[in-house]
């Protein structure tokens, strides 16, 4: 594992929840990720890295906080469905946020995001890059845990 790319996914996963909502994460120890494991998480907010580093970077948590972070950030909703689908916007926009703040801050670098895929369901799958180790950074906060997991060369 390279602190050099970790430590900015990390430092960006903290900030954008205490700007955008208030909510204080705690890091723990990144892991290798087992793919072939299966995993908990119910969505993913998935990107694609290009340039010096290329990979994909993915925000994975449960609905239960995907849902909190919509009723914090103030947006309104008049249905289930409208509810659903502005989670998965607001997840996709968060995953975009980290990405970009993580590229952005690896330095010496040129690395290009591209627009953020959301990916729901029980046991998903993410079609990670071959030959590369997915390094996930773990963290948990009063209304659950997330995971933003990177895979890149």
């Amino acid at each position: 594992m390279n602190a050099k790319i970790i430590n900015p996914f990390l430092t960006a996963g903290l900030n954008a929840f205490q700007n955008m909502f208030a909510i204080t994460p705690e890091s723990k120890e990144p892991y290798i990720l087992q793919i072939a494991s299966g995993h908990p998480w119910e969505i993913s907010g998935i990107i694609g890295l290009t340039g010096e580093y290329y990979g994909v970077v993915a925000f994975r948590l449960h609905k239960v906080l995907a849902n909190k972070m919509l009723e914090l950030s103030g947006i309104v909703w008049e249905n289930p469905e409208e509810k659903e689908e502005l989670a998965s916007q607001l997840v996709s926009e968060f995953t975009n946020i980290i990405a970009g703040n993580a590229a952005s801050a690896i330095k010496e670098s040129n690395i290009g995001v591209s627009p953020p895929v959301v990916v729901s369901g029980r046991n998903h799958v993410i079609s990670w890059p071959h030959n590369y180790p997915v390094i996930a950074i773990p963290f948990v906060s009063q209304y659950g845990p997330f995971e933003v997991d990177v895979c890149f060369k």
